[in-house]
């Protein structure tokens, strides 16, 4: 277990500096992982957002303390800050395309429900849907050719090519659960930005009315979008995303409990340690165990 955790602004493996706005890259999926004898360790990406598409064999995906057997044909969209691991079998044949963050905020700018709805880890599988599947891959290879090719306007049709890559997978997200009620761009806007916020203050302490002042509104209005989104007040928000950092510390870190505490500025460790257990129903230490 390493003292820090680990976190690349590059790809798995690569410790280099923050990327272009406007980075995509595209690998085969043998590349990487044959080079790390099909064992991806548990890591996060800083501004990097991940698409994994498996055609045929199998693996493993593992988050946190949570383990899901990908079975071809699927895909996996893996957001920024997002700690994930696979195991692959040998005969697994796939691709990932990897790019910076703000690329996908600048296709959906104008559709904060699509954002928001990609914004999360997803193991979508098209075992019983073939079909959508191979249009998938259509779009997918058209995408390929593009960066590889030098035309003209090569930016505008990539741009074009991956927003309806996105609307696809969005659409089939969406068919395999109940959407997400309906709400205007402003509100789901508002909370966006109070999640980026809380990303940015992790490691300091600010009450909610701060975060509400940073949106301009109030903070009965802010509680009143995030239980009209996710059915959560605005401090549980704050919590979840408090007790999901320290998930990451706890289990790929030699970081004491305290330290944990401390790095994520709770100035009393046996506040973290309730916190945590009333979150969780473990304590951090009955978590790292097990």
């Amino acid at each position: 277990m390493n003292k820090t955790l680990v976190n690349y602004k590059g790809l798995y493996g690569d410790h280099q500096h923050p990327l272009l706005p406007n980075f995509i890259h595209y690998e085969a999926l043998e590349t990487r992982s044959k080079m790390y004898d099909w064992e991806i360790n548990q890591h996060l990406h800083t501004d990097l957002y991940q698409i994994f598409i498996i055609s045929s064999g199998e693996g493993v995906l593992v988050s946190e303390q949570h383990e899901i057997e990908l079975n071809a044909p699927c895909i996996i969209t893996i957001p920024s800050h997002t700690l994930h691991g696979f195991t692959f079998q040998p005969s697994v044949c796939g691709e990932v395309i990897t790019f910076s963050e703000s690329f996908l905020e600048s296709l959906f700018k104008n559709s904060p429900s699509v954002l928001l709805e990609l914004n999360h880890l997803k193991h979508l599988s098209f075992e019983k849907e073939p079909t959508v599947f191979g249009n998938i891959l259509l779009l997918k290879n058209q995408i390929i050719r593009e960066l590889y090719e030098e035309n003209l306007e090569k930016q505008t049709v990539l741009q074009s090519l991956f927003h309806v890559f996105f609307i696809s997978l969005y659409r089939f997200s969406l068919s395999l659960k109940n959407p997400i009620a309906p709400s205007d761009n402003r509100t789901l806007r508002y909370f966006q930005n109070f999640q980026k916020s809380i990303r940015r203050s992790l490691q300091e302490s600010k009450p909610i009315h701060e975060y509400a002042k940073e949106l301009n509104i109030t903070t009965v209005h802010l509680n009143r979008i995030c239980r009209s989104l996710v059915q959560k007040s605005a401090l549980q928000i704050v919590h979840e995303h408090l007790i999901n950092e320290a998930k990451k510390y706890l289990l790929n870190t030699t970081y004491t409990i305290s330290e944990v505490s401390y790095f994520l500025n709770f100035k009393d460790p046996a506040y973290f340690t309730r916190l945590f257990k009333k979150t969780t129903g473990v304590s951090p230490s009955e978590f790292r165990k097990n």
